[in-house]
């Protein structure tokens, strides 16, 4: 009998030596978060951390589970990006992986899923090859490229500023670039939209002296622009084309992507009057907007972006479907990806089970001088005009 009571007291106190074992015991669920940290992109990669960071810290747990985010820097470089997937993966046992800022280093990640084995979700990747690319790749947070031409088309056709004018087209050369150019020329010739250089420039990512490229620009009598540049860029082409008198002469100026919103800050007044279709901007007023960019202020005491905004959404869809998997099967989180939806700050993002990628509300912009706000801004993108998804397509 006191045999059995000592043992029944080192089971008891084996159970309560269990139990109050630390949650930091607990196996994380780890992701691997691909992100250009430095180069010419640095600040938009720090802000796509940043947004997963604000959807890890909200959403809590995973299955239960702490989420551990494992950062990379791919360095805007496609055979960087996939040997840090690869130690993401195969050295650091990610289950999923998220972020890629650019459509290169997306395609070079993507073209390796098979060996991977894990799913890949892309918040920027704006590439249309991205549509039934692989059944483990996914898009949510970023428009397409054929979503934001449609978007640009219909912008340009609402504004008689804009619709009577003939475009100059020039993009940075790389895969996201091409495709931006080629689907706003296709659905701009076939709107009636004049086109002066359908063999559009191709500028190096490389590129800081835009001289050249505005000469040509200047001399060919178009009189606006479409550019297909990365983001960080779009406002240093911006000033160097004003301090070549090309706005003072009435040249309008579309984006097929959103400019940075600290580079705006440094381009000032010249950066007025950059029109373009994006997912957000700060000037996109309702309740769950509002909260979620006092929120990234007061955490990061810098003005929300939108690099933030699309990796905080895409990386809820992905921590959801996880939860909605009940597992860390990669295929089984793969069919929890199809359909699923979060209602964020730019509305409902879906992503589609047609096709893997993002369907979603967009805004029609202009950059113009900033009404009082709490962040200090001097150039804002005033919301002219709100796209229903049904209306960039394409259809399911």
């Amino acid at each position: 009998m006191k045999k059995l009571l000592v043992v029944a007291i080192s089971l008891f106190f084996s159970v309560l030596m269990i139990m109050a074992q630390p949650a930091a015991a607990i196996e994380p669920v780890k992701i691997g978060v691909l992100v250009p940290l430095t180069g010419i992109v640095a600040q938009g990669g720090l802000e796509m951390k940043y947004g997963m960071e604000m959807a890890a810290e909200e959403k809590g747990k995973i299955l239960g589970r702490p989420i551990e985010l494992l950062v990379e820097d791919t360095q805007l470089k496609p055979p960087v990006g996939v040997t840090k997937a690869e130690k993401l993966v195969y050295k650091d046992g990610c289950i999923a992986l998220i972020g890629v800022f650019s459509s290169g280093v997306g395609l070079a990640i993507a073209e390796n899923i098979d060996k991977l084995k894990v799913p890949f979700v892309t918040t920027h990747v704006m590439t249309t090859e991205f549509y039934n690319l692989n059944p483990l790749v996914f898009r949510s947070g970023q428009l397409a490229n054929d979503q934001t031409a449609i978007g640009n088309v219909q912008g340009i056709l609402s504004n008689p500023e804009l619709k009577n004018r003939t475009y100059y087209v020039i993009v940075h050369d790389y895969a996201w670039g091409h495709d931006a150019g080629d689907r706003f020329i296709a659905l701009a010739k076939q709107k009636g939209i004049k086109i002066y250089n359908e063999a559009y420039d191709k500028a190096p990512t490389s590129t800081k002296d835009w001289s050249s490229y505005i000469s040509k620009i200047k001399a060919s009598g178009a009189d606006a622009v479409y550019m297909a540049f990365i983001t960080n860029v779009i406002p240093i082409f911006a000033k160097q084309a004003s301090d070549f008198g090309l706005q003072a002469k009435g040249m309008k100026l579309v984006s097929a992507a959103a400019p940075g919103p600290l580079e705006l800050e440094a381009g000032g007044e010249a950066c007025y009057g950059i029109y373009g279709a994006s997912d957000w901007s700060w000037d996109v007023n309702t309740p769950i907007s509002d909260k979620w960019e006092k929120a990234f202020f007061d955490k990061y005491k810098t003005i929300p972006s939108d690099a933030a905004v699309h990796s905080y959404v895409g990386a809820m869809n992905l921590f959801n479907a996880i939860d909605k998997a009940g597992s860390t099967d990669a295929k089984a989180i793969s069919a929890a990806l199809k359909g699923i939806s979060f209602n964020g700050p730019y509305g409902t993002v879906r992503i589609a089970a047609k096709d893997n990628c993002a369907r979603n509300d967009a805004v029609w912009t202009e950059t113009v001088a900033a009404p009082k706000n709490p962040y200090g801004a001097k150039v804002s993108m005033k919301v002219l005009k709100t796209f229903k998804a049904a209306e960039l397509g394409p259809p399911e």
